[in-house]
């Protein structure tokens, strides 16, 4: 069952709340001197892990290592943090929920065409390294803050049916060659892409394709002047 999007933001933001005065109870509990040299040192040590993960990991897990390393830096000065404010009893309790609770209304209280736009930025800037990075496969056409949907409908793939069956032999001659990580990743990429397109176009040929087996040259199944 899906969860709906407005319940996820607010668990999200009582989530931030509640780690947020964790957080702060480290601080007081620690320190600043001690709760920065900690912050610090967690932030050194999984930073460059972060960015050895990202680098090798064929389906990149996260977009910025730094924000991985910043957020597990957080939780390990908030966990312990929280568990003081809870030992507090009731009162900590309190203070817990106060949080949340200001950032859940902080959350609503935001313009939700504020909101449009950091998500539609976030889906063009994404769209924009995969056309450059895969060889213009989705084309660009609107102004940065349309609206998703509006977003989505421009980025069609421009190549026809048999020249993605064309691009779909050369992955494979890619990947029988030993592709290093990052060019399996731009492979799987592509891939994703042309499975995308094959099924849109072509659903039934898409299906006698994939019940075939998924042989080397989809083409047989799909262009419609080579049946099987």
């Amino acid at each position: 069952m899906r969860v709906p999007l407005w319940l996820r933001r607010t668990a999200v933001a009582a989530g931030v709340g509640i780690g947020t005065s964790g957080l702060l109870a480290g601080v007081i509990m620690l320190g600043p001197l001690a709760a920065s040299i900690l912050l610090a040192v967690v932030l050194a040590l999984i930073w460059p892990l972060a960015a050895v993960i990202k680098y090798l990991a064929d389906e990149t897990p996260y977009q910025s290592p730094l924000l991985v390393a910043a957020a597990a830096a957080g939780a390990v000065l908030a966990v312990p943090g929280l568990v003081r404010l809870l030992s507090w009893g009731a009162l900590g309790f309190v203070i817990a929920m106060i949080a949340a609770v200001v950032f859940v209304l902080v959350d609503l209280a935001l313009p939700d065409t504020r909101r449009e736009r950091r998500l539609g930025g976030r889906l063009l800037g994404r769209r924009r390294r995969r056309a450059a990075e895969y060889g213009g496969l989705m084309a660009l056409t609107h102004a940065d803050h349309l609206e998703d949907e509006k977003l989505i409908a421009s980025l069609q793939c421009p190549l026809t049916i048999e020249e993605l069956c064309g691009v779909w032999g050369e992955t494979t001659t890619t990947l029988a060659q030993g592709a290093g990580p990052r060019d399996r990743q731009a492979v799987a990429e592509v891939r994703r892409i042309c499975l995308d397109e094959f099924e849109r176009r072509n659903p039934d040929g898409f299906q006698r394709w994939l019940d075939a087996g998924a042989p080397a040259d989809p083409g047989v199944y799909l262009l419609p002047q080579t049946p099987p």
